[in-house]
């Protein structure tokens, strides 16, 4: 039977130099498609194509002005409810 619990190989959250390495290399395939010298304005030419679709705008906004908070309102309320009313047993009328 397998042990539970304790660490685990390649649990948790990737190295930060993991992810800078991803995101140079981000960068550097958007400077190339974009045909920029720079890493600012490789994100500026991705940002304004992301801003040419409306799920593009959707997430700009998120991101700028924070995600709206999503609620459900679930109450309900029961007035004057008497079983009895509803289900009769044996010989009652």
């Amino acid at each position: 039977m397998a042990q539970r619990g304790g660490a685990r190989e390649n649990a948790g959250s990737k190295p930060v130099a993991d992810e800078k390495k991803v995101t140079e290399l981000i960068t550097k395939a958007l400077k190339g498609y974009h045909s920029v010298d720079t890493d600012d304005d490789a994100k500026e030419k991705f940002i304004l194509d992301l801003y040419s679709t409306p799920r593009g705008q959707i997430f700009l906004a998120e991101h700028l002005f924070g995600k709206p908070k999503e609620t459900v309102h679930n109450q309900h309320e029961l007035i004057d409810f008497d079983i009895k009313n509803y289900l009769k047993f044996g010989n009652s009328k």
